[in-house]
């Protein structure tokens, strides 16, 4: 096996010449809260490294740690509480984000990344079930996906926030959302015309489930 990172043959479970370290069996929930808790005690490269990768190489993060590689890039989890505090830093200066009002704890900050995840994860997972990817490896593509255009759209929404009201930051949930949808689709081999497809049904599906929570609301 050659290390994904730097080319060179791995031998056991870490790359001899950058340290990554490798796992060859198919992730469970078991490695993702592992690697959860290993996430809030480890740092391996700059956060702006991370965040560079994954806007030019949306698939490099997600592939890396599908394909059992890890300890060289950002874990999913270290996204995942890097985006929150992202979100508890954006109380701090505007009580809301794109336009969703929170409160000012960390829970609330937590549920509104966290429900975007399972939504999309859920959606993803039904779009792409050909591709034979379990529940836990879209719910790892989604964590990356989702809380790295959650740092991207904090000064975006932070400068809205301060300008617009609440209905017109809303809009912009929109292209956050888009921008998701389109990074997760780059995980799989599709031609042009398919992630096009892949990309306006999973739109479609999403924002349908939203108006049937707002007439459902609407009841009471």
């Amino acid at each position: 096996m050659k290390c994904s990172v730097c080319s060179n043959e791995i031998i056991g479970n870490y790359c001899s010449n950058c340290g990554q370290y490798y796992n060859p069996k198919r992730l469970k929930f078991t490695t993702f809260l592992g690697d959860l808790f290993d996430s809030v005690f480890s740092l391996e490269k700059s956060f702006f490294r991370n965040i560079k990768i994954g806007l030019r190489q949306p698939d490099q993060l997600v592939l890396n740690y599908w394909n059992g590689f890890r300890k060289y890039y950002y874990s999913p989890g270290r996204f995942f509480t890097i985006a929150s505090l992202f979100l508890l830093l954006h109380y701090s200066i505007a009580n809301d984000f794109l336009g969703i009002i929170v409160r000012a704890n960390f829970s609330s900050q937590f549920l509104i990344i966290l429900t975007n995840v399972l939504l999309l994860t859920f959606l993803s997972f039904s779009i792409y079930f050909k591709f034979k990817k379990n529940i836990f490896e879209h719910l790892i593509l989604n964590i990356y996906n989702v809380s790295l255009w959650t740092i991207i759209f904090f000064p975006i929404s932070v400068i809205l926030s301060l300008t617009l009201n609440n209905k017109m930051e809303q809009l912009f949930y929109i292209p956050y959302h888009i921008l998701i949808i389109i990074w997760n689709s780059k995980a799989f081999k599709l031609t042009k015309f398919k992630r096009f497809l892949f990309v306006t049904l999973n739109l479609l599906l999403l924002y349908g489930i939203f108006a049937l929570f707002v007439l459902k609301l609407g009841e009471f």
